[in-house]
């Protein structure tokens, strides 16, 4: 099919790139509110960097001589690097169980992202909160949009959170 349909095999190929890109732009909000989300994207990124050698050397022969083939092992490598995290958050978090976890409530503040700013005269409404807990002995801070879940709760006091326990072991919190 290569040989035959090449430019269909490259528009196919761009556009499962681009859906890619689209679906990593989705999973922000989920990395961010990941708990200890440094360690999951370390280890994601070791294990796609261990994935491109492995791809490397099972086409070794096809590669060789090594020096004509550059860009390829420059692809293979860079996007096994950039979507590691991706796959990794995905596969920590789909096959997951949901269940409530308590947390010691530190504060709930609301904030503002405008791409273009606040017009003069407008009265900005919140289009965000930040939710900050103390988990653990350090505080953990989480975003979500769609409304304020502890407007009267008070620091200090425990809260609970719907919180999605991933089968790679690193926790979600699930607030939209």
């Amino acid at each position: 099919m290569l040989d035959r349909y090449p430019r269909l095999f490259s528009l196919l190929l761009s556009l499962l790139f681009f859906a890619l890109i689209w679906v990593y732009v989705k999973e922000f909000p989920v990395l961010s509110n990941t708990m200890d989300v440094k360690t999951l994207l370390a280890g994601a990124l070791i294990t796609g960097l261990l994935i491109a050698v492995l791809i490397i050397a099972l086409s070794f022969k096809k590669l060789a001589p090594l020096g004509r083939h550059i860009p390829e092992l420059l692809f293979i490598g860079s996007v096994s690097l950039i979507f590691s995290p991706l796959f990794a958050s995905l596969i920590n978090r789909y096959p997951g169980t949901d269940e409530l976890q308590s947390f010691e409530f530190v504060s709930e503040t609301p904030f503002i992202a405008s791409q273009y700013g606040v017009l003069k005269g407008e009265k900005p409404k919140p289009t965000g909160y930040r939710l900050k807990v103390r988990y653990e002995g350090r505080e953990v801070t989480f975003k979500y949009k769609s409304q304020a879940y502890f407007p009267l709760t008070k620091p200090g006091e425990e809260i609970l959170v719907p919180v999605r326990k991933g089968v790679l072991g690193f926790s979600v919190v699930m607030l939209k």
